[in-house]
């Protein structure tokens, strides 16, 4: 029921931003015009006791009363028209106020911050790129950003314990010592990233983009690697002790005193 819930609410925010950007196209006083002239024309249609033949008829009492009868709908749609032109501007202020919000938190050395986390996961709704994020230390546990555009972020020894990363893209990100135990990151881009000392114990790997990756001294214990492409990645004293992957995802990977899953060190 709540997954349900999730599409509907998603669908029905899909479908506001559509006429956002329909309404953007379109001048506010045409707008405004065409809703007024369309309002008026279905309420004089709606009304027995109005006849129009003539422009006496169309200016007579009786006409003018119907009109102003829907004086409250019309405004209720002029201002409804209103909103949608101004949603841009009310947007960028929202995006403007989360990252004062991320920047704060970073220039103060804060670990955990509540604002921060709120902020971050409403940049990404919107569909903004978190590119070259700097939060190095954070505490984002458990945050939700599946897509996320993160290349070139420093979210050195952040704390992002099971949070949902799936398929995000990670490229060039500083991950050295972070703490990503239990975190999806399902079809991630991690090409060049560095992560280095990082805990990925448990994490789900499956089918991410390691390439090139820096894994030097990581903890990938229980971690699942299944089809993800290791080429080229540094796994000097990484601990792959109970990961699971086929086998040929280490083809190419650079493997120097590298605890295998079964226990046995490769020299």
């Amino acid at each position: 029921m709540t997954e349900h819930n999730g599409r509907v609410k998603q669908k029905l925010s899909q479908l506001i931003r559509q006429l956002e950007r329909a309404t953007q196209s379109i001048p506010t006083w045409l707008a405004i015009a065409v809703a007024v002239i369309f309002l008026v024309i279905l309420a004089l249609w709606a009304e027995d006791d109005v006849q129009i033949y003539s422009i006496q008829d169309l200016i007579s009492r009786r006409t003018i009363k119907a009109v102003f009868a829907q004086a409250q709908s019309i405004a209720v749609v002029v201002a409804i028209i209103f909103y949608l032109k101004e949603a841009p501007d009310r947007r960028a202020q929202k995006h403007y106020e989360a990252w004062r919000v991320i920047d704060n938190a970073a220039a103060a050395n804060v670990s955990t911050s509540y604002a921060r986390r709120i902020a971050l996961q409403d940049l990404h709704k919107d569909s903004v790129s978190l590119r070259g994020l700097d939060a190095p230390g954070a505490n984002l546990a458990r945050i939700d950003m599946p897509k996320a555009d993160l290349q070139e972020a420093n979210l050195q020894e952040a704390n992002l314990q099971e949070a949902n990363l799936q398929e995000a893209n990670l490229q060039e990100a500083n991950l050295s010592g972070a703490n990503l135990q239990k975190a999806n990151l399902r079809g991630a881009n991690l090409q060049a990233a560095n992560l280095q000392g990082a805990n990925l114990r448990d994490a789900d790997l499956s089918g991410a983009d390691l390439r090139e990756t820096d894994l030097q001294k990581a903890n990938l214990r229980g971690a699942e690697l299944w089809r993800a492409e290791l080429w080229d990645a540094d796994l000097q004293d990484a601990d792959l002790r109970w990961a699971e992957f086929q086998g040929t995802e280490l083809n190419g990977a650079k493997l120097c005193r590298t605890t295998m899953p079964d226990g046995t060190e490769l020299n």
